[in-house]
């Protein structure tokens, strides 16, 4: 987000438009606030503002996990809907480390990987606590599981080319 917003503040427009950004007061970002609060505010009453939240956009758009972050990749899966057509498959995968025997094995805990009994695995609070220790370990094991899914989905050919 740094770089970006350093690459932003060296365009030549960028001058011109923080000293309109200068200009506005605490009152004006205030008011704009309570109009947002209240789903009434509207970018066309005060241009020095608008340009304020284009940059902020901009520039939270790099920041992972941010608002403006979800709204750029809402865009760009739209923009690849317009230029490729709806996907075939939409897949989300959310594999349940606490409850995996290889996530376990990965965070240190000695389990026989080829003869698995219930009686070798702790209970979830005591796994929980595991895998959230070892967070190198859940990479590693969600790492493993999604290559091996798309090795076998897409390359292997079950779902074709």
């Amino acid at each position: 987000a740094c770089f970006h917003a350093q690459l932003i503040a060296t365009k030549p427009y960028f001058q011109a438009s923080a000293q309109e950004i200068q200009s506005l007061n605490s009152n004006d970002i205030e008011m704009a606030l309570n109009k947002s609060q209240n789903n009434k505010f509207s970018s066309t009453c005060n241009a020095s503002l608008h340009k304020l939240l284009n940059h902020i956009k901009t520039i939270g758009g790099r920041v992972m996990g941010s608002t403006y972050s979800r709204t750029a990749l809402r865009t760009r899966i739209h923009a690849l809907i317009y230029n490729q057509g709806l996907p075939s498959i939409f897949l989300t995968s959310n594999p349940a480390d606490i409850h995996s025997p290889v996530a376990l094995y990965f965070a240190g805990v000695q389990l026989d990987l080829d003869n698995i009994q219930i009686e070798q695995l702790m209970n979830t609070y005591k796994r929980a606590e595991i895998i959230a220790s070892h967070p190198v370990a859940t990479a590693k094991f969600f790492h493993l599981l999604i290559t091996n899914i798309l090795d076998t989905m897409i390359v292997g050919g079950v779902l074709g080319p």
